[in-house]
């Protein structure tokens, strides 16, 4: 059977966020692994303050359309559309990182929420056509961002 979309991973999650515990994504440094054949690719990152991440929920296990987010009941059902969890029909996943340094073939970045062994798809720089300064997220996300993080971390917050 052939594969109608195939992708093939850049690099790998070498260091990325502890399983056990609670250890906040935006005082972490995780560490990509660039494959040797696209090293060259780096060039020109290290200009850039911010990046996006796109990897696979390599671990997951099964997909859910509807589920209550953090499986609390006192938020409602919604569709995994409306979530970042990671029981998706494509177990595609999307960062925007801090870049700390560009060191190939390692790339260490603060704010990648993956564990060590997933696959790196792809890196972006992020740019000014990437920023939103008006946004809207529902209630039952806002009560939990502010119980659980206490507000935004100081790189994610809106433009001035």
């Amino acid at each position: 059977m052939s594969c109608p979309i195939c992708l093939k991973p850049v690099g790998v999650v070498e260091v990325g966020l502890p399983r056990l515990g609670r250890v906040d994504k935006y005082d972490f440094v995780s560490v990509i692994r660039i494959f040797d054949e696209y090293v060259e690719g780096l060039g020109g990152l290290e200009e850039y303050s911010h990046a996006f991440i796109i990897w696979l929920f390599h671990e997951t296990r099964g997909v859910k359309l509807k589920l209550r987010p953090w499986g609390r009941e006192d938020f409602p059902e919604v569709g995994i559309f409306a979530t970042r969890f990671t029981q998706r029909p494509n177990p595609i996943a999307l960062s925007i990182v801090k870049i700390v340094e560009v060191d190939p073939p390692r790339l260490r970045v603060l704010g990648l929420d993956a564990w060590s062994g997933s696959p790196v798809l792809d890196i972006k720089p992020y740019d000014h056509l990437d920023v939103v300064n008006e946004f809207r997220t529902p209630d039952w996300f806002e009560e939990f961002f502010k119980e659980t993080r206490g507000g935004l971390p100081r790189w994610l917050g809106p433009s001035r």
